[in-house]
């Protein structure tokens, strides 16, 4: 093989089939080899030990050298970066997984403390307040907020105002007392405003697995259609991606709701992909809803690389999918490791499941996140709705909610 304007160059591998593999990768059949020759190299810290390599001189055609190292040290870039992403990323939930270890480890010790100090309150007293003087009023509401599964710190806020709004005399009126507290309750839970954009309108639903992500996006498809049509207006166009290649079957479930919705089910593997999807359809849908693959939360790896694929410049609505049985610890874990997504509000699926909220209205509190959707069936369309305070307060068990005052103060003015 005789190359015109032809350039001589050289590279060193540890084995003579290792340099033939690179020579291919940059050039192809395209490359000529003139010498191969094995020597010593200096290797260490100090450069006391040696080590054997192997050493081929080779020519290409000129504009063959100039093009094809060109695009392999862009193409090396390129992977660089996509790893310093990655691992950047997966530091990142590493040190969040740390740090929800530390939290873990304090709240069970002040759980432990509490539990202690509680036996101690209440040994040898019959009488309405306990020796540490706490009054009955105070001691019946925690109970209501423990069976109801609130978290230590949420229930130490509500205690911390009771006893800054009424007097020991006023302690005396449960009823009242208990009124404020479904109130306060109230308050603490934030509900997201619907997010007007402009199309396509990019949904986006990540969490761990087995919390009904793929049922959760079928339904909003669904909705974002039947939502539509009770208004009269135009039926929307919709697309539908899964970047699911962990479960199995998760893209025959999902392409089952597409048929129903007459729409086919897109798949994508890498942030390439959701890149040429985006850009493909942007133009001509209103929505694109995507359905992500469910990891364990400590899973920093997976999540990390998940992240990668996603991260595509498209303004996307992103919501956090939580299973309302979650106790509170692992609430914690999820929404803390789930975070590098940024996503915007929370879905709590599988109400049906629980008659307990408490650990749900904690965390959302405790980590200042607001809550969108709640979903109580395997239904499509059905089972799914915004959520509303006063359907939360409902559910209170034990409690005398008076559902005249709380539609009043919690209804849409």
């Amino acid at each position: 093989m005789q190359f015109e304007n032809e350039i001589k160059q050289t590279i060193e591998c540890d084995t003579f089939a290792d340099c033939k593999a690179k020579l291919y990768e940059r050039y192809g059949n395209d490359y000529k080899i003139e010498n191969k020759e094995t020597k010593l190299k200096h290797v260490g810290l100090f450069g006391l030990r040696q080590k054997e390599v192997t050493v081929v001189t080779y020519t290409v055609p000129h504009k063959k050298v100039y093009d094809n190292s060109e695009t392999y040290y862009k193409e090396e870039q390129k992977k660089q970066e996509e790893m310093q992403r990655l691992e950047a990323n997966r530091q990142e939930i590493l040190k969040q997984q740390k740090d929800v270890i530390l939290t873990n480890t304090i709240n069970q010790l002040s759980k432990q403390i509490d539990d202690m100090n509680q036996k101690l309150s209440t040994m040898g007293s019959d009488i309405k307040s306990t020796t540490s003087g706490t009054p009955e009023s105070i001691l019946k509401i925690e109970e209501l907020l423990a069976e109801n599964e609130f978290t230590l710190p949420y229930i130490r806020m509500i205690t911390e105002k009771i006893r800054s709004t009424f007097s020991l005399d006023e302690l005396e009126d449960f009823k009242r007392v208990e009124r404020y507290v479904v109130d306060w309750i109230g308050e603490s839970i934030e509900i997201a405003p619907e997010r007007t954009v402009r199309p396509p309108r990019v949904i986006i639903i990540v969490g761990p697995t087995g919390v009904g992500k793929t049922t959760t996006i079928a339904k909003l498809a669904s909705n974002s259609i039947l939502d539509a049509k009770n208004k009269q207006a135009k039926k929307p166009e919709i697309c539908i991606v899964t970047i699911d290649t962990m479960r199995v079957g998760a893209l025959e479930q999902l392409a089952k709701f597409g048929e129903i919705l007459n729409k086919n089910v897109l798949k994508a593997e890498t942030s390439e992909d959701v890149t040429q999807i985006y850009e493909e359809y942007k133009e001509h849908v209103d929505y694109i809803f995507i359905d992500t693959s469910g990891y364990s939360p400590n899973d920093a790896t997976h999540i990390s690389e998940m992240k990668n694929i996603l991260d595509v410049k498209m303004n996307p609505t992103i919501y956090l999918s939580v299973s309302a049985s979650t106790k509170a610890s692992d609430l914690h874990n999820i929404f803390r490791n789930y975070e590098p997504f940024d996503y915007s509000s929370v879905i709590v699926t599988k109400c049906d499941e629980t008659k307990q909220f408490g650990n749900i209205i904690s965390v959302l509190w405790e980590r200042h996140k607001s809550i969108s959707y709640i979903t109580d069936g395997q239904r499509v369309p059905r089972n799914i709705k915004r959520a509303d305070v006063i359907d939360i307060l409902k559910n209170l068990t034990g409690f005398d909610v008076d559902r005249v005052h709380i539609e009043d103060k919690f209804g849409e003015k």
